[in-house]
């Protein structure tokens, strides 16, 4: 039986997940070493209304309207997360096998593919066997996407988009049940840096869809208000926009930001630069690109000392997230396997693809151990990585954790007045559309400052939706001029690799 079944399956049993599991003989679990700032699952809130959200709301909302698992999933994870490695790997192992004998026997793509590896999901004895498998792409996934559906899931499952680093949209699917353990680990992964559900939160987010209308809109603004959360729209970048949402910071006096790396460091230097911070320090968990050193030291002066990277991807959400000991980013192992893959290169000089060298960077590729409805099997999702050795944290978590993760990270263009323009900007929206209307694009700031918009078009490509998101583009680019060239293709760079924001530099 899988760790999923287990956890739903424990409340009537009255046995834990752990116990259902049991870790190998002569292994104990972690006791947690630093953090003690940070409130514990079961540990009561200092705040009614947080404790009556966490209490009330969310199991109402959770268990009884959604109908969800989420909750029990994350009582799992928040103990699961101090088992020794060991233990975990065999947690790992025992998901990935169930996951595996699902797809061979009910997804024809990987019937097709096990046939013709001579895989038997039966004789998996390792994580690392998956490396006889060979790596899942985006090309792969959309010729063969009606094959990489479990048929009994059409119609069932919840269906999502991305532009990815690439700057080629993906469609794909996934289950309602993967939907609650994503949210479950989403949870966790931001109490490492202090969150709680129902405490004030301050979203410095890409507000790429306009709020919707009649009883969705009313749903989503209730769920908000009950979550105590707002929304800054972080691709505004100009000094009008950003005293607002200084004024608003100051008002909502939030726990915790949650924050586009990117934009928020620019952010953080306007609040520097004008000498505008009166607040005590605030937890800024950072997303959707890498958190370099000068970001960190920019976004540390503003708000305070407790930056977390986390690392995501709208095809899995969150994959790792930074603890309180600021020394990497812990993996969502109970979720997914991540595997960094050497690259070219060093297959080449004898490297073998899947063999997570520590300190070696080379491509992600990520396995959703609970997305039955579309299974991705080692899939490829264009990111760079680096792993640490598998060794147990300061804070006393057995998870593995990424070092670095390198990619994402767009350029930022210039409005005529010098504001920045976050180039993340055109990711984002292409990846709110509903339909491939863009296969491929590029986005060039010239010298002169007006851009360049190269799209290759969809299967899906209808004039009007693209002229939507034209119109978007050009409020966000404040006035620079805007030209549109449709193309058949976009070549790559000289090192081979696809940019899809290029600021040319000024001389």
């Amino acid at each position: 039986m899988s760790l999923a079944a287990q956890t739903s399956r424990s409340r009537q049993t009255d046995r834990s997940p752990l116990e259902e599991a049991r870790e190998p003989e002569g292994v104990e679990p972690l006791a947690p070493r630093v953090g003690p700032r940070i409130r514990r699952a079961g540990e009561r809130s200092s705040d009614a209304y947080t404790w009556a959200y966490e209490s009330l709301f969310m199991p109402a909302w959770e268990r009884g309207i959604r109908r969800r698992d989420t909750l029990d999933h994350l009582s799992f994870l928040e103990i699961a997360q101090w088992m020794h490695p060991v233990a975990i790997e065999q947690l790992q192992l025992q998901e990935l096998r169930a996951l595996l004998r699902h797809a061979g026997r009910h997804v024809p793509y990987y019937r097709e593919l096990f046939a013709k590896e001579r895989f038997d999901p039966r004789g998996i004895t390792s994580v690392a066997d998956l490396a006889e498998l060979p790596v899942l792409t985006r090309d792969i996934v959309r010729e063969r996407y009606a094959d990489l559906v479990d048929p009994a899931s059409r119609g069932l499952s919840l269906k999502k988009g991305t532009s990815g680093s690439t700057g080629e949209p993906l469609k794909f699917e996934y289950s309602r049940e993967s939907e609650a353990w994503r949210q479950a680990t989403r949870i966790r992964g931001y109490r490492w840096a202090g969150y709680e559900p129902g405490a004030p939160t301050f979203y410095y987010w890409a507000l790429v869809s306009r709020p919707p209308s009649g009883p969705k809109g009313w749903k989503l603004r209730l769920d908000r208000a009950l979550k105590r959360e707002v929304f800054v729209d972080s691709m505004v970048q100009n000094e009008a926009a950003n005293l607002r949402a200084v004024e608003l910071l100051r008002r909502h006096k939030p726990q915790v930001i949650v924050a586009y790396t990117q934009s928020t460091a620019l952010f953080a230097r306007f609040i520097l630069d004008r000498g505008l911070r009166d607040w005590d320090d605030i937890p800024v968990i950072c997303g959707a690109e890498a958190v370099l050193p000068g970001d960190r030291a920019a976004i540390a002066k503003a708000f305070g000392p407790g930056v977390f990277e986390t690392y995501g991807s709208r095809e899995t959400m969150l994959m790792a997230a930074e603890c309180e000991a600021h020394d990497g980013m812990h993996l969502s192992e109970e979720n997914l396997v991540v595997e960094v893959a050497p690259d070219p290169e060093q297959r080449e000089s004898g490297v073998t693809e899947g063999s997570n060298a520590p300190g070696r960077s080379g491509p992600v590729i990520v396995t959703d151990l609970h997305n039955y409805a579309m299974p991705f099997i080692r899939y490829a999702n264009g990111d760079l990585g680096t792993l640490r050795a598998r060794q147990v944290c300061s804070c006393g978590r057995g998870l593995r954790k990424l070092a670095r993760v390198d990619g994402r990270r767009a350029d930022t263009m210039r409005a005529k007045d010098g504001t920045p323009i976050p180039g993340v900007v055109f990711h984002v929206l292409f990846s709110d559309a509903r339909k491939e209307v863009v296969c491929q694009f590029q986005a060039v700031q010239r010298r002169a400052g007006d851009v360049i918009l190269r799209v290759v078009p969809g299967q899906d490509w209808e004039q009007a939706a693209f002229d939507v998101y034209v119109e978007r583009f050009r409020a966000y680019l404040q006035g620079l001029p805007l030209r549109v060239e449709i193309c058949e293709s976009i070549p790559p760079a000289a090192n081979g690799k696809h940019r899809t924001v290029i600021v040319e530099k000024t001389r």
